[in-house]
């Protein structure tokens, strides 16, 4: 059966995250939207998994476990095996709607057909509003700062900390809730699994972009983030954004820009490691290529589902 919108979370040892997430989903949502919930378990620990069973008899909910940790693209590309939708809506588990998120996005994607890619403003759960939206990060911008936009951009340039009246095209957006038509998406062959945790936001969007697909930040939509639902800040996480982000550039970027980049991080590493010793670990992770092996998909072991 195909449905509207195919709303895809990813649980991680976040269990009450994802509920809360999903009940305020559904309270939130109209029903003249066709709706259908993945539920992605990413090998959570048992206990947190047998939680879920508070969703389980929820209509148009489904919940589906997987032996390893997928990570973000992944785990995201296995849930869409079990759904069929114009529409996908991947939903961080630490977010929350504050209106009808999805009727607001599926309308404004139904009016304006070239629209691949677009997203809710987010705010703190204190309403503080949070910028969602940004640039692709070419070279200019990594040395020279985003304040250069202004200059090449011009009328498309957008403050990030403002909050637009109208929606407005952008280049990229926030992986915490991204809406994007299936069409567009199929066509540029979904998510990069390559991809463990970060920068698949910053992908899909310029290969969707390459596709003739515009992205837009729709502020009439209003979603909370809370943010580390299930990631919590660490140097091994510091690593894994570094691989991910060398990996983005050497795959669109090409290799002397991406050398480049790289000795703008090791000249910026470098002066942190001054305060800081634990830097010295990430100089050495640039140093050796920041190479795909080292990436923490690569230090888990199966584990059989119970």
């Amino acid at each position: 059966m195909s449905h509207d919108v195919a709303v895809i979370t990813i649980n991680y040892n976040s269990s009450q995250f994802t509920i809360d997430c999903v009940t305020n989903l559904l309270a939130k949502s109209s029903p003249r939207i066709n709706l259908h919930v993945i539920i992605v378990d990413n090998n959570s620990t048992l206990e947190e998994y047998a939680k879920l069973d508070a969703l389980r008899n929820l209509e148009n909910v489904s919940i589906v476990r997987s032996k390893i940790n997928y990570g973000y693209a992944a785990g995201n590309m296995y849930g869409l095996q079990f759904v069929s939708a114009k529409y996908y809506f991947f939903l961080n588990n630490d977010c929350l709607l504050q209106n009808d998120c999805v009727s607001i996005l599926f309308d404004f994607c139904e009016q304006n057909p070239n629209t691949g890619l677009c997203s809710p403003q987010l705010y703190t759960d204190k309403h503080q509003p949070v910028p969602c939206f940004d640039y692709f990060p070419d070279l200019l911008s990594r040395f020279l700062g985003t304040g250069i936009f202004r200059i090449t951009r011009g009328k498309d340039f957008h403050p990030r900390k403002k909050i637009p009246p109208t929606p407005i095209k952008v280049e990229v957006l926030s992986g915490s809730q991204l809406f994007v038509r299936a069409e567009a998406f199929n066509k540029a062959g979904g998510f990069d699994t390559t991809f463990f945790l970060y920068c698949e936001e910053e992908d899909i969007a310029l290969r969707l972009h390459k596709l003739g697909y515009s992205t837009y930040l729709i502020p009439e939509a209003h979603n909370w983030h809370f943010g580390g639902g299930s990631t919590e800040k660490s140097l091994a996480i510091q690593k894994e954004f570094l691989i991910s982000y060398l990996y983005f550039y050497r795959k669109h970027y090409g290799f002397l820009k991406t050398q480049f980049l790289k000795l703008f991080l090791l000249l910026r590493y470098i002066k942190k490691s001054i305060k800081a010793r634990s830097n010295i670990h990430i100089i050495f992770l640039i140093l050796s290529g920041a190479h795909l092996k080292n990436s923490l998909r690569h230090i888990q072991s199966i584990k059989e589902i119970e």
